[in-house]
């Protein structure tokens, strides 16, 4: 995700005005024959089936919101036998009976149009299992079995959900351009040493964690839509009906953006399909530059697409699976900033994993560090450098106020989302710290060393999800003992 930063340069404005964007009904007839079909087939644990886990989700945009359905085929690839099943469901966050799902000095600008809540309704659940617990207040779902799932076996749980859309400017909803449909399944929590991972959903920061799975996806386009996804996906026609099915391997988590007014812009470029809704004529650009600059650095971009949205937004941009939502409002080299951190995401979130729940600097500081070698790569070395003094002036002001107020800054990077007292405190750490962390790096491994170190790092954690230790130990297999000097000047305000 990218934050807003303060100077001129560099400064995110967000001015947008919402208007209601409703959908007529299409297939919910088939979605429920289908649901049907499935709960009278579901498959058992143990069943002979893919060794990968993959959600299947059919979706229905209709007048009143989403009617879903969703098969999620779950491999137990761990070690570890497991009682239970443990799905996230971050759109019960945006429930009317749960605090706001963002900071409070984000609240005007994330609700233009006055607070709106969404409602996720969970209809029906289906498959081989005992129980299931519903927890609103945690908005997470337990599917617990009679026995224990055994390592390399497989069980299928199928869904039936609804969605009511929140109007705001955050990641989850419908404003004046569109519908950005992110974190609207109820996804599994990722598995870390045999255990699901949970932390409470938090205003601050990207509450998403997540292990890869592979998607297929099938949704209804509405009349007069564009639409881009995470995945390959193709349009089909059936009585005069579009409707698109969407596939993707190894992503962390699946987004769609459909818009009734931004127009949409397919090309290849070196085997990967490009697909950019909106108008401004450089972002494919600055696009491929990303893609040539970051392969060449850390290793051939994971996946076979990559697709932008400009859509209005709190926050300067958002990564998800082979997809990037950027603010539209943003101009200039600040808008080339934005398109190529959150394509760097995609080589520090989505292929290589870690838990940005606790240790949110680990990918945001390599996604800054990374955009930073994108202007020194394509010459613009001011901007670079801009970005690495913004980043000291930013982060030794924050101190300064810190100090003034008697709560000092303890400089460490790490710690939980909802630790944070605020966006301003995450901001400075997260990015600001994170980026000196790594220049500092290159300053004193060199430029040369440190790549050769992150290129191991994220071929040895391809799509896997890597500890603050892994990332230590990957440079201290090219440089002994480069992570102690970095674990220093982490600690150091």
């Amino acid at each position: 995700m990218t934050y807003v930063f303060l100077d001129k340069f560099r400064r995110h404005i967000l001015s947008c005005a919402v208007i209601v964007f409703c959908m007529k009904k299409k297939f919910l007839s088939a979605i429920i024959i289908f649901t049907l079909l499935l709960s009278a087939l579901a498959v058992v644990a143990c069943a002979k089936q893919e060794d990968v886990t993959t959600y299947e989700i059919w979706l229905d945009f209709n007048d009143e919101g989403v009617a879903c359905t969703q098969n999620t085929h779950f491999v137990n690839n761990s070690t570890t036998a497991l009682s239970n099943l443990k799905f996230n469901v971050y759109a019960n966050a945006f429930d009317s009976k749960k605090p706001l799902p963002c900071a409070s000095q984000e609240q005007a600008e994330a609700y233009p149009n006055g607070v709106s809540f969404g409602k996720f309704a969970l209809e029906q659940l289906h498959g081989d299992f005992q129980s299931y617990e519903f927890d609103f207040d945690k908005n997470l779902i337990t599917v617990d079995f009679a026995q224990p799932l055994q390592a390399g076996e497989s069980v299928d749980v199928q869904f039936v959900y609804s969605l009511t859309l929140p109007n705001t400017l955050l990641r989850y909803g419908f404003n004046e351009r569109g519908v950005s449909l992110t974190g609207f399944y109820p996804q599994l929590c990722a598995l870390v040493d045999g255990e699901w991972y949970y932390d409470e959903f938090s205003a601050i920061g990207d509450p998403y964690f997540a292990d890869v799975a592979n998607y297929e996806v099938h949704f209804n386009l509405p009349d007069g839509c564009e639409y881009i996804s995470s995945g390959n996906s193709k349009t089909s026609e059936n009585d005069g009906e579009l409707t698109v099915d969407a596939t993707a391997e190894n992503i962390r988590d699946f987004a769609i953006i459909i818009s009734p007014e931004l127009s949409k812009k397919s090309e290849k470029y070196k085997g990967v399909e490009l697909n950019y809704l909106g108008s401004n004529p450089y972002t494919l650009e600055y696009a491929k530059k990303a893609i040539d600059v970051y392969s060449s650095l850390f290793g051939k971009y994971a996946y076979d697409t990559l697709s932008i949205a400009d859509m209005p937004f709190v926050a300067g941009g958002m990564e998800y699976g082979s997809l990037c939502v950027v603010n539209e409002d943003i101009k200039d080299v600040a808008y080339e900033e934005v398109v190529a951190h959150e394509i760097a995401h995609q080589w520090w979130y989505s292929a290589v994993g870690s838990n940005n729940l606790i240790n949110a600097w680990q990918d945001e500081g390599l996604t800054n560090y990374s955009t930073y070698l994108y202007f020194v790569d394509h010459c613009n070395i001011e901007y670079a450098d801009l970005m690495i003094s913004d980043a000291y002036s930013q982060y030794s002001r924050f101190c300064d106020i810190q100090n003034s107020v008697g709560e000092p800054a303890t400089g460490k990077l790490g710690g939980k989302l909802t630790d944070f007292p605020g966006n301003y405190y995450y901001t400075n750490l997260t990015y600001n710290k994170s980026l000196m962390v790594w220049k500092h790096a290159q300053d004193v491994l060199g430029k040369d060393t440190l790549i050769k170190a992150l290129k191991n790092y994220a071929d040895k954690y391809k799509f896997k999800i890597a500890s603050e230790d892994d990332l230590w130990n990957s440079l201290d297999e090219i440089r002994p003992d480069a992570s102690r000097m970095l674990k220093d000047y982490i600690k150091a305000v």
